[in-house]
């Protein structure tokens, strides 16, 4: 028993991170990544799971996987990204998700006057909420399938939430149960005195070249490749800059992947030193309603990093 538990333990709290060379526009499934609180993560017999709507609402019912699927389904590419991912981290993935509109099943629940938050509870025990107005919004999905597949365990199989520009920690995954409640409640993080914050900050990152990568001018053949991603939340992407100079000067990179308002954008820009020396390369990101990336000193750590990603690049003789 002590063997099977080791296996199948997850032992990191940062999980899998993904980034580098190797980021793709739609993150492959098992690449994507992953942050758990459980030391083991569930299995579920999804012939055995049902899904509660209880609270403050005037019909309260419970639903099996199979009634779900009478639901009107959509594709919807969103970006998922942790509440404590770093400015250089890879706790930030891209999927087209499947499932239905959490609305379509509170709109048969009917809230009840009062109600001013949902709070989500996974098989696990976990729990998180967000506010009713979210939760009505038709782009904040009930999802069942993750690229074209079912749910990979790792990421709620059978039913997960996804919630477009709020942080990770609100998607909860192995979905039991919905509770519309009052403007109070909390979820597990919020009572550990994460937030209040928990909609994603506009971000970029740099992914290639490595940090701190060396350079011989007389060998370079043409200029250096600069790549990366950006993610305004659910806010999109409208614009990306580079800076060579530590952030005196800016020029415009290429969006040459958009994934929409509610995904992120992969970028990349043409280089080229003009002598020997130590460089800071910067990136920063414009999202969809024209407000551009900076550092936010306002902004606890509790409710996310918001900066600017940079990265040292050695040109040599």
């Amino acid at each position: 028993m002590a063997r099977k538990l080791y296996r199948a333990a997850t032992f990191s709290y940062d999980g899998t991170q993904y980034k580098g060379r190797i980021v793709q526009p739609i993150t492959p499934n098992e690449l994507f990544y992953c942050v758990t609180k459980n030391v083991v993560d569930p299995r579920v017999d999804v012939d055995l799971w049902h899904l509660e709507v209880v609270g403050l609402v005037k019909n309260a019912a419970t639903w099996r996987f199979d009634d779900l699927l009478g639901f009107e389904m959509k594709d919807q590419e969103t970006t998922l990204m942790c509440i404590s991912n770093g400015l250089d981290a890879g706790l930030i993935s891209n999927a087209v998700w499947k499932g239905f509109p959490l609305r379509d099943v509170l709109d048969r629940a009917v809230p009840l006057s009062g109600a001013g938050r949902v709070r989500f509870r996974g098989v696990d025990n976990y729990t998180d909420t967000i506010p009713l107005e979210k939760a009505l919004e038709p782009t904040t999905l009930l999802a069942y399938e993750m690229n074209g597949a079912e749910l990979p365990d790792r990421h709620g199989y059978p039913l997960r939430l996804i919630v477009p520009g709020y942080f990770g920690e609100k998607h909860v995954k192995w979905l039991t149960r919905i509770e519309v409640t009052d403007a109070t409640a909390k979820g597990f993080y919020e009572a550990q005195g994460w937030g209040p914050d928990f909609i994603t900050p506009t971000r970029s990152r740099i992914d290639v070249p490595d940090p701190w990568s060396s350079f011989a001018l007389g060998k370079l053949n043409g200029p250096i490749e600069v790549k990366g991603i950006a993610y305004g939340g659910d806010r999109g992407i409208s614009r990306v800059e580079l800076s060579s100079d530590g952030g005196k000067s800016w020029r415009d990179a290429e969006i040459y992947y958009s994934g929409g308002n509610l995904a992120w954008s992969l970028w990349k820009a043409e280089w080229m030193p003009d002598a020997a020396g130590d460089y800071m390369l910067v990136a920063r990101a414009t999202d969809g309603e024209g407000d551009v990336q900076e550092w936010e000193e306002d902004r606890g750590p509790f409710s996310g990093t918001a900066g600017l990603h940079e990265i040292g690049v050695r040109v040599t003789a």
